[in-house]
């Protein structure tokens, strides 16, 4: 899972990522798990460990949220650590646009 720095603290799989966006916006489960359209009760299993959510999910309950999701991920062939920010845009009907190859 991507994993993100904020005031020193390295954030390492979803769960963890989860756990900070519900404290960073003082959301309840429920109320996270309405916000992004997903089950309270699919937050309460990524929070605690028990599922691993893809890439669109956490990108779902993140849009929820007011967070755009920025992924920085290492290169083994090249070397390089990549910064690539995956859009998040919802349409008008409020559910979030497919993922495009980003130009390079």
């Amino acid at each position: 899972m991507a994993e993100r720095r904020r005031e020193g603290t390295l954030l390492t799989n979803a769960a963890q990522i989860i756990a900070r966006i519900r404290a960073e916006r003082g959301l309840s489960m429920s109320s996270l798990g309405v916000l992004a359209g997903v089950p309270t009760s699919t937050i309460s299993r990524i929070e605690s460990g028990q599922i691993e959510p893809t890439l669109g999910m956490v990108r779902r309950i993140a849009l929820g949220a007011g967070y755009h999701l920025h992924l920085q991920y290492y290169d083994l062939f090249s070397g390089k650590l990549e910064d690539d920010v995956v859009p998040v845009a919802a349409d008008p009907a409020g559910e979030p646009e497919e993922d495009e190859d980003p130009p390079r």
